[in-house]
């Protein structure tokens, strides 16, 4: 596994960490790990930092893929939740092509290059 990940409770929300080369599927299994981790907690929150991300960015595709599946998620949580993606860019897009495609499709989500924003978006 190329990304290595860790999961850190904080008061109101996941923090989950990702590092290492981005992969799709690989960022997928995060997500979809991070909304695991957040319904056995019993929490609605999620931040997932993607600052320790680093590689060939994704293509446009595969931004709309990653906004597909995240809406999925919400979508699947069975309660409302809100979801921050934060890294660097070109790992984000700076015109947020994935977020659009996931609150067109009902996600509660935002993308950030500021952790500290993500963070006061989420609270």
């Amino acid at each position: 596994m190329a990304t290595e990940t860790r999961a850190e409770i904080q008061n109101l929300y996941v923090h989950f960490l990702c590092k290492g080369q981005f992969e799709k599927k690989e960022m997928q299994a995060a997500f979809k790990e991070s909304f695991e981790i957040a319904k056995q907690n019993n929490l609605n929150l999620i931040l997932v930092d993607g600052f320790g991300l680093y590689g060939k960015p994704p293509t446009m595709f595969e931004r709309y893929e990653m906004g597909v599946y995240v809406a999925d998620l919400c979508r699947e949580f069975g309660k409302p939740v809100q979801i921050a993606f934060a890294a660097e860019i070109p790992i984000v897009d700076p015109k947020r092509f994935g977020e659009t495609v996931a609150r067109n499709r009902g996600a509660n989500g935002k993308v950030f290059t500021d952790l500290q924003e993500a963070k006061e978006w989420l609270q």
